[in-house]
């Protein structure tokens, strides 16, 4: 039995930051991860996607090139240097988290699956079949979440896409059929789409960001349309077959039969808590129906000293939220201080493009809630520096308080949108009004600047 101060498995956005923090104090902290360091956001997730994502900006400026008074002729995507050039950012990102727990002098980096065995123990089945048997005061979970595979008959009898693998594809698609209209389908679709192949994405939902008011969603819906996405709703997957290199996926469509057929097919239907191996329940660890790990507002689980953060405990699925929660479950167990997961702003950005961000409610969650509000809205078409740019699609929208003029919600539908909304998130923490932004001098010309206008736009 090898004794630690500490023992965090999963070396995620949470794990990492977190074992840093506690080594700081003197501690010695046993960091187990199964898989790679850095977590889903570093090898599969934010890095690699918006590596990618950025690659195709680049095709679709080069397609338009001519609107800039630019001449390129005929180009090509070339889908092998741009995997090799995912993989250099992902391997210069997670070289750089290894390298920073190296460092490190009370940290044990062990590499395995870790999986708790009672009382302030853990078992780690190492990878060669071996295994250690850890000890410690304090035990915190960050072992993440993983794609979602639904129950789609014939759907594990064929050779599907998901998150992590459609970016090692090495040959563009033909006809790329994506399953599930969220967040990570609607990346990929616009991404391979500007990469050359026909797209169609095929949800159950009405309508794209169905978390978005419908003005959000019929802007995105125009947008995607402008670039030649297909889109298909209220389809219920019932079956999917491959035969000679294509894909059918049948199923019904508003109650009537319907197929569609492409050359790969990405599951994005969603993530679900990474508790396989965890002996979550056999320990008394107790889970949510939906199986997320069950923590209260200061990140304790059912089990004494036992902490779960990011993904795996129900937290928003957002990079920067699992490494708030090491921050707040931080300060809590070794700062003596109560900080609650409860009430925080949440930001977060599709890297579609233009981007959607968001922080704070929209109008449809101030409607459900009946929280009263004025708007203000400023397109986008109407902004120096996006006709300058020559992007002018999207729009800025805000919601304020009309007692006392504090935002309460903005959602940024723009290029660069989620710096916009960066801003916004700050002046909402420091409770500046709609009146003091209406007339700041920001400087010109910036996207920032449109904020004097989008105030404008709010009634007195």
């Amino acid at each position: 039995m090898e004794h630690f101060d500490a023992i965090i498995i999963g070396a995620g956005q949470a794990g990492m930051p977190l074992a840093h923090k506690i080594s700081a104090k003197g501690q010695t902290v046993a960091l187990i991860e199964q898989r790679v360091i850095g977590g889903t956001c570093i090898n599969d997730g934010c890095s690699p996607t918006k590596t990618m994502a950025f690659c195709a900006k680049v095709a679709h400026t080069v397609s338009r090139a001519g609107d800039y008074g630019v001449e390129t002729g005929d180009f090509k995507v070339n889908q092998l240097k741009v995997k090799e050039r995912k993989n250099h950012i992902v391997k210069l990102f997670r070289g750089g988290a290894e390298k920073s727990l190296e460092k490190s002098e009370n940290i044990t980096v062990i590499m395995g699956k870790g999986s708790l065995k009672g009382s302030g123990r853990i078992q780690v089945l190492l990878p060669n079949g071996g295994q250690r048997m850890l000890s410690a005061e304090r035990i915190f979970i960050n072992t993440g979440s993983k794609t979602h595979v639904p129950n789609i008959q014939g759907l594990h009898q064929v050779a599907f896409l998901t998150s992590s693998t459609i970016m090692d594809l090495e040959v563009t698609p033909r006809h790329l059929l994506i399953l599930g209209g969220g967040y990570i389908g609607l990346e990929f679709a616009q991404m391979f789409r500007r990469f050359g192949a026909e797209v169609s994405i095929i949800d159950s939902a009405e309508r794209l960001v169905g978390k978005e008011d419908e003005d959000v969603c019929r802007e995105v819906s125009t947008i995607f349309e402008k670039e030649g996405i297909s889109t298909y709703f209220q389809f219920q997957a019932e079956e999917v077959s491959q035969s000679e290199g294509e894909f059918m996926l049948r199923g019904k469509q508003n109650g009537r039969p319907f197929t569609l057929k492409g050359s790969h097919l990405l599951v994005a239907t969603g993530r679900k808590p990474n508790t396989e191996g965890l002996n979550a329940e056999g320990s008394g660890l107790y889970l949510t129906k939906e199986g997320f790990i069950k923590v209260d507002k200061y990140f304790r689980t059912s089990l004494k000293n036992v902490y779960a953060m990011g993904d795996v405990a129900g937290s928003p699925p957002f990079t920067h939220m699992a490494y708030h929660d090491a921050q707040l479950v931080y300060e809590q167990v070794y700062e003596n201080q109560r900080k609650s997961r409860e009430g925080r702003l949440i930001p977060y950005c599709i890297f579609i493009d233009p981007q959607l961000a968001r922080i704070g409610l929209n109008e449809q969650e101030a409607k459900a809630k009946g929280i009263p509000y004025k708007l203000g809205k400023f397109w986008m078409k109407h902004a120096g520096r996006t006709l300058e740019a020559d992007e002018k699609e999207g729009f800025f929208k805000v919601l304020v308080d009309p007692d006392d003029g504090k935002i309460i919600g903005a959602t940024i539908l723009s290029m660069d949108g989620g710096e916009i909304m960066a801003i916004l998130q700050m002046a909402m923490i420091g409770g500046v009004t709609y009146k003091k932004i209406r007339h700041l001098p920001i400087a010109h010309p910036t996207l920032a600047e449109s904020l004097n206008n989008l105030m404008k736009q709010v009634e007195d």
